[in-house]
C-alpha cells in the first residue's frame, strides 16, 4: 500500500494522478470543515461551497509546504492548513462588515443583460447591498460561477481561485511547475465558459 509520503513525492515530480487520489482521500475531510465552520458561525457573504474552495488552498498549501517531522503527520498537517485557511476567508468576511462588494467572486461577470456593466465597475459608485436588484444580479453571478467551477478539474478550479485571491501569474504557475502562459489559458478558459453560461441563462 502506497503511504502519504510516497504520494507527495509523486506529487512533487508531477504526477496528476497522484494528486487526485490525495484529493480524493481528503475531499470528506473538507467538506466536514466547512460545513461544521459554516453551521458554527453563520456568515453572510459566504456559504459552504466558498468555505469549501478556501479549504482547498489550504488543502495545496499543505501538499507543498509539509516536511516530515517526528510526531507530526500529514493527516493532522492538512487538518490545521485547511481549518486556518478557512478561517482567515471568514474573518476576512467579517472585516468588510458583510458586504459582497469585496467578494473575490464573479467581479468579471455582467450585472446588465445588455453586458454594459461588470460588478466590478460597481465597487467604487456604491453598496451593492443596499439595492435588492443588484444583489439578486450578484447571487445570479455566484450561481452560475459554481456551476463552471464544477465543470473544470481540482487544478483547473484552485488555479481558478487564487488567481481570484490575488496571487499573480507567476506565483501560481512555480506552484504547480507550469509557465505563466498556462496559467493565463486556463484562466481565460473559466471566464469565457462564465460568460456563456451567462448568456445562456438570459435567453
Amino acid at each position: 500500500m502506497i503511504s502519504d509520503f510516497e504520494y507527495l513525492y509523486m506529487i512533487h515530480q508531477n504526477s496528476e494522478d497522484a494528486l487526485d487520489i490525495v484529493m480524493g482521500k481528503f475531499k470528506r475531510l473538507l467538506w466536514k470543515r466547512a460545513y461544521e465552520l459554516y453551521t458554527q458561525q453563520k456568515p453572510i457573504g459566504i456559504s459552504i461551497e466558498d468555505l469549501f474552495q478556501e479549504g482547498f488552498l489550504g488543502f495545496y498549501d499543505a501538499i507543498y509546504t509539509f516536511k516530515e517531522i517526528k510526531d507530526v503527520g500529514f493527516a493532522y498537517y492538512v487538518n490545521l492548513c485547511v481549518i486556518s485557511t478557512m478561517r482567515t476567508a471568514l474573518r476576512k468576511c467579517r472585516s468588510q462588515s458583510y458586504k459582497l462588494l469585496d467578494s473575490k467572486w464573479s467581479l468579471d461577470l455582467f450585472v446588465t443583460e445588455d453586458k454594459s456593466v461588470y460588478l466590478a465597475d460597481m465597487i467604487e459608485s456604491q453598496d451593492i447591498t443596499s439595492d435588492p436588484v443588484v444583489v439578486a444580479h450578484y447571487q445570479d453571478a455566484r450561481k452560475i460561477e459554481r456551476k463552471v467551477l464544477e465543470t473544470i478539474s481540482e487544478k483547473e478550479r484552485v488555479i481558478y481561485t487564487m488567481r481570484e485571491e490575488g496571487f499573480g501569474y507567476r506565483e501560481i504557475a512555480e506552484r504547480f511547475n507550469i509557465s505563466p502562459k498556462n496559467v493565463d489559458n486556463i484562466i481565460q478558459k473559466v471566464r469565457r465558459r462564465l460568460v456563456a453560461m451567462r448568456d445562456v441563462s438570459h435567453m
